[in-house]
């Protein structure tokens, strides 16, 4: 019989690692995010304001499953409430608890949040990839412990699927991004104007886990260049607030052979840079940016084709390119992925009854109009 463990410092994880990253590996698609050091540097920079529950789920004394979740206060037009959430904060684009039977064992956790007290006002499973949806496996679990799932939409995403060949890829493009691609390529790289270097380190396991900072500072030097440098929301990589942050994830990532760092240079300066995490093959583009020269020259396309043409050549599966700005996407992109949410709002709390028909409409119209924008839902109060 399944039994839950609940744990709410991230420093009494520390005897599980090994378990932990078992379940990482049996778990579908699971990212950077969801491993063990993620989480911690994570509740390290922004614990503020949060209460973690990781749920350990055993099968007599074997860990069978865990699911990382946390308290965090949001506010809305309607108030401010409690969210039982995944811990992802829009860091990447999926999240999902880590097991073998996934639907099994996050049923036996909310069974646990049933039976303790209740800290939270809604519980809202955001970061849903479409195979969750499809399968109805959050729902499912949801369902079986008593609790009502209401099924939304978060954001969704831009892939490029890298089946087949480059030249296969390239011809599936629209004439006029072929042409540019061919044109710029050609004129930079029989010139040798331009050089590309992407850094993927195999792990400390591997004994290749240098950080590489020169490179990490030259992407940073970049973003500073570019409107990232201007940006007031906090979540650039060259920001001081979240600088020390994606320092700690850059040697986290590195270490477990996750890192994934691509500078092109002009005439031998850095112009341009690509950062991403990888596992499995599936790359998630974090930040990318140009400098000033580099925009000048029209490098954007030429890094964006360079980038995807080594990916090919490596044998990746996916780019997950993140949410918003289709616009420019669309001419790369392979598919746009939903990226869901299931919640349940407690019928004794009618303002929340009230977010729940709101969160309704804002679908009801998202599907009209064929197009998604990032969901109208709680911001957090503590970042």
């Amino acid at each position: 019989m399944l039994r839950v463990l609940e744990v709410n410092q991230p420093e009494d994880l520390s005897h599980v690692r090994g378990n932990w990253q078992r379940l990482w590996e049996a778990t579908k698609d699971a990212t950077f995010f969801q491993t063990l050091e993620w989480l911690q540097i994570y509740w390290k920079h922004f614990r503020d304001g949060k209460k973690l529950r990781v749920l350990l789920v055993l099968d007599n004394d074997r860990l069978v499953g865990v699911v990382p979740l946390i308290v965090v206060t949001e506010s809305t037009r309607l108030g401010k409430f409690r969210v039982l959430t995944y811990p992802l904060s829009d860091w990447g684009t999926h999240f999902s608890l880590l097991a073998a039977q996934p639907q099994e064992t996050l049923s036996r956790a909310l069974q646990h949040i049933q039976k303790t007290p209740r800290d939270w006002d809604m519980l809202d499973f955001r970061w849903l990839d479409e195979s969750d949806l499809e399968h109805n496996l959050t729902a499912g679990a949801m369902t079986d412990a008593g609790y009502t799932a209401n099924q939304g939409i978060w954001t969704e995403t831009a892939f490029i699927d890298f089946e087949g060949t480059w030249d296969a890829y390239l011809r599936s493009r629209s004439p006029k991004l072929r042409a540019d691609i061919r044109r710029n390529l050609k004129r930079y790289e029989l010139t040798k104007r331009v050089s590309f270097e992407r850094y993927r380190p195999l792990g400390k396991l591997a004994g290749d886990f240098a950080p590489r900072w020169d490179l990490f500072d030259q992407a940073t030097s970049i973003a500073e260049q570019s409107w990232q440098g201007h940006s007031t929301t906090g979540t650039t990589i060259s920001h001081r607030t979240i600088r020390a942050y994606i320092k700690d994830c850059h040697i986290a990532a590195a270490e477990l052979g996750m890192l994934d760092l691509a500078i092109l240079y002009f005439e031998q300066r850095p112009v341009g840079f690509c950062y991403n995490y990888i596992a499995d093959g599936r790359v998630f583009g974090l930040r990318r940016g140009d400098s000033p020269e580099g925009r000048s020259h029209g490098l954007g396309t030429v890094l964006t084709a360079m980038l995807v043409r080594d990916s090919f050549a490596r044998g990746d599966k996916s780019l997950d390119m993140g949410p918003g700005s289709f616009e420019a996407k669309r001419r790369w992109m392979t598919r746009i992925a939903t990226v869901g949410r299931m919640t349940h709002y407690p019928l004794t709390a009618p303002r929340l009854q009230l977010l729940r028909l709101k969160h309704w409409w804002k679908a009801c119209c998202d599907r009209k109009s064929g197009r998604l924008q990032l969901s109208d839902s709680p911001k957090s109060t503590a970042t």
